[in-house]
C-alpha cells in the first residue's frame, strides 16, 4: 500500500494551526507562571512569619526559664533549709545564670524583629540573601554559653 499523499497547502495549514495552538499554550503558561510567582512570594512571606514565630517561642522560653531559675535560686537562698548545706555560692551563681538567660532571650527577641523586617523587605525586592553571619553568631553564642555552664557545673 502506498502512503496517502497530503496536499502541501493542507500540510502548511495544519502546521500553522499547530503553531497557533502552541503560541496559545505558551501564553497560558506565562500567565500561570505569573500567578505562581505571586504564590511563591506569598509562601516566602508565610515562611518568614513562621521563622519569626519560632524565634519568638525560643526567646519567650529562654526568658521564662531564666526567670524560673532566678526566682527558685532566690527562694532557696532565703529558705532556712539551705543553711545546713552551705552551698549559697552555687545558688548566687544560679541566680546570675537565670538573669543571663533572660538577657539572652530578650536579645534574641530584638534580633528576630530586625531579622523579620529585613527578610520581608528583601522578599518584596526579590533580593533575598541569607543572614549567614548573624545565625552563626547566635549559634556560637549559645554553644559558648552551654560550654561555660557545663564547666561551671562540673567545677561547682
Amino acid at each position: 500500500m502506498e502512503p496517502e499523499k497530503i496536499d502541501p497547502n493542507e500540510l502548511s495549514q495544519r502546521r500553522t494551526e499547530m503553531s497557533v495552538q502552541r503560541t496559545d499554550m505558551s501564553t497560558h503558561r506565562t500567565d500561570m507562571s505569573e500567578e505562581r510567582t505571586d504564590l511563591s512570594v506569598a509562601r516566602s512571606h508565610l515562611a518568614n512569619e513562621r521563622t519569626h514565630l519560632s524565634y519568638l517561642r525560643t526567646g519567650v522560653a529562654l526568658i521564662s526559664f531564666g526567670v524560673t531559675l532566678n526566682r527558685f535560686a532566690l527562694y532557696l537562698l532565703q529558705s532556712e533549709e539551705m543553711e545546713r548545706f552551705h552551698r549559697k555560692m552555687f545558688l548566687h551563681d544560679l541566680k546570675n545564670v537565670g538573669i543571663g538567660m533572660v538577657l539572652l532571650g530578650s536579645i534574641l527577641l530584638a534580633w528576630s524583629i530586625r531579622h523579620f523586617i529585613k527578610i520581608q523587605k528583601s522578599i518584596e525586592n526579590l533580593s533575598f540573601v541569607p543572614a549567614k553571619w548573624s545565625l552563626i553568631f547566635f549559634s556560637l553564642a549559645v554553644i559558648c554559653i552551654g560550654a561555660v555552664t557545663t564547666i561551671w557545673m562540673i567545677l561547682s
